[in-house]
């Protein structure tokens, strides 16, 4: 009876060993990762359940999405907070989606101001060994910012998406207010960016 007790524990104890291997090995297959940056429209502001696109393209994507919004940044704010994205660059992979340009726009930065500070940002990742995809947010009301940061990232040879918010900004059932899409928006604007992600295998 001992004998069969202590088979029983060895194959318990086997099986334990066994499934800790899996899922280590799971996590080491872990080769890239997402940093979503910018302002509320990363953040997700506007959505009740706090599903903002970066939580729809986690559902995606095999690979780790960190959101890194926040509510009312500017460009300004992005560019003071670039060490905040440059510690999470490490021996993964990584992309980062820069989504500046629309607070810009409503609090009146000059142009030539936000151009130096998304180029700034855009080199500070590409030294870090990043892949960068800029996205603007909507193209027809914020015609100037769309072709600014078309050109910047035309020159600085870096993925384009043009506006995350184009082809829902008709559709007010799927906006919380003005400017900002609810969750069934979000998941939508997550789906154009995974469309157009150019992820680098």
């Amino acid at each position: 009876m001992k004998k069969y007790f202590l088979l029983l524990f060895l194959i318990g104890f086997a099986f334990i060993l066994s499934a800790c291997g899996k899922r280590s090995s799971s996590s080491s297959e872990i080769k890239q990762q997402i940093i979503c940056f910018g302002d509320s429209l990363t953040k997700g502001y506007g959505a009740s359940d706090g599903k903002g696109y970066p939580y729809y393209l986690q559902q995606k994507v095999n690979c780790p999405v960190i959101n890194l919004g926040i509510n009312g940044n500017t460009s300004a704010d992005g560019l003071r907070r670039i060490n905040e994205v440059l510690k999470h660059i490490n021996s993964l992979k990584t992309t980062v989606i820069i989504e500046f340009g629309a607070n810009d726009f409503f609090r009146q930065v000059p142009l030539r101001q936000t151009r130096k500070n998304m180029e700034n940002i855009i080199d500070k990742l590409i030294s870090a060994g990043a892949h960068v995809v800029v996205v603007s947010p909507q193209d027809i009301e914020m015609n100037d910012i769309y072709i600014l940061l078309k050109d910047v990232s035309e020159k600085k040879n870096v993925v384009f998406i043009d506006g995350i918010l184009n082809e829902i900004w008709n559709r007010r059932e799927l906006f919380s207010d003005s400017v900002h899409p609810n969750s069934q928006g979000y998941k939508l604007v997550a789906e154009k960016i995974y469309n157009n992600l150019k992820i680098p295998r």
